[in-house]
C-alpha cells in the first residue's frame, strides 16, 4: 500500500480560529468546556472544534478539555461528519446539545430555570416574546450566580440579533425593558462596538471611492491640458516656425482653459509675443 502514496511535508499556517464560548473552571481539576452554538448547517463545526481543542491544549499542556456543539434541534446535527463515532464515548471530549429538547426538559421539569429566559428571544413567538421578555430580563438581571453576566449577554444577542431590522428604542418600548440597564450588558456593547468600526470601514470605503473618482477627474483634466498644449504647440510652429524658449515656459505654465483661447486666437496674432502676451485676465 506504501507504494500507492506520495510523502511530502505540509506547513499548516492557517490555524487560528474563534471559540463562541470557553467555560474556564476556578479549580485546576474540572474540565474546561469549549462551545460552538450553530444556528445553521456548516458541515465543518466538529472540524473546528476538534482544532480548537487541541489549539487550546496546545497553551495548557494536560488540561483536561471537552468540546460542546449546542445545535438548535436534532435536526440541524452534522450526521455526515468523520467524527460523529466520536461523540459522546468515553471522557466525552465531544458531545452534541440540541436547545430544543433541553429547553423542553427545563420546561417540564424546572419552570424556572434560567435557561428559559435566557433562550426565550430565539425560541418564543413574537407574541410570547412581547409578554415575557420583560418578565425574563428581571429574572436574569437578579441572578447573583457567577454566569449571570453569560446569560444576559446571550440574551441580549439573540434579542438585537431577532430585531435588527427595527431602532433599537423601538425594541426596548415594546418589550419594556429599561434601555440603560440593557445599554451596560457586554453584548450590547460589542455590537456598537462592531457597528462603529462598520461605519469606519464603510467611511473608508466611502473616501476611497471618492478618491478614486477626484484622481480619475484629475487624471483626465490633465490629459485634457497636455493634449491642448501638444495641438498648440504644433500650430505654433507651423504658423510661427521655432519657438523660444520663453514661450515654451509660457505653454507649460499656461492651464487648459489659458491654452485653448490661444488656440483660438492664434490665426488673428501677428506674432508670438502678441499671442502669448495674451491672458485670460
Amino acid at each position: 500500500m506504501v507504494w500507492n502514496y506520495r510523502g511530502r511535508s505540509v506547513t499548516f499556517k492557517e490555524l487560528e480560529s474563534r471559540a463562541d464560548c470557553v467555560f474556564e473552571p476556578d479549580d485546576s481539576n474540572s474540565p474546561v468546556y469549549i462551545l460552538e452554538i450553530q444556528t445553521q448547517h456548516s458541515g465543518d463545526v466538529y472540524d473546528r472544534l476538534v482544532l480548537e481543542l487541541l489549539l487550546y491544549r496546545k497553551l495548557r499542556p494536560g488540561c483536561n478539555v471537552c468540546g460542546l456543539v449546542l445545535f438548535i434541534e436534532r435536526g440541524g446535527d452534522e450526521p455526515e461528519s468523520p467524527w460523529q463515532p466520536y461523540l459522546g464515548h468515553g471522557s466525552l471530549l465531544l458531545k452534541p446539545v440540541y436547545l430544543d429538547e433541553l429547553l423542553e426538559r427545563a420546561r417540564s421539569e424546572q419552570p424556572d430555570h434560567p435557561l428559559l429566559a435566557t433562550f426565550l428571544p430565539l425560541v418564543a413567538s413574537n407574541k410570547e416574546l412581547a409578554q415575557q421578555a420583560s418578565a425574563a430580563w428581571r429574572q436574569l438581571t437578579a441572578r447573583t450566580e457567577p454566569d449571570a453576566n453569560a446569560l444576559i449577554d446571550v440574551f441580549t444577542s439573540w434579542l438585537m440579533e431577532r430585531y435588527k431590522h427595527q431602532s433599537y428604542e423601538e425594541v426596548m418600548a415594546m418589550l419594556h425593558i429599561p434601555t440603560t440597564a440593557l445599554e451596560e450588558t457586554r453584548a450590547y456593547q460589542q455590537l456598537v462596538g462592531i457597528g462603529l468600526k462598520k461605519g469606519r470601514l464603510e467611511g473608508r470605503q466611502e473616501g476611497r471611492q471618492e478618491g478614486l473618482k477626484e484622481g480619475m477627474d484629475k487624471g483626465r483634466k490633465k490629459g485634457r491640458q497636455a493634449e491642448a498644449r501638444a495641438i498648440l504647440t504644433k500650430q505654433l510652429r507651423r504658423r510661427f516656425g521655432d519657438l523660444p524658449d520663453w514661450a515654451m515656459t509660457q505653454l507649460q505654465k499656461a492651464n487648459t482653459e489659458q491654452l485653448e483661447a490661444w488656440a483660438e486666437q492664434i490665426f488673428d496674432a501677428p506674432d508670438v509675443e502678441t499671442l502669448l502676451g495674451c491672458s485670460l485676465d
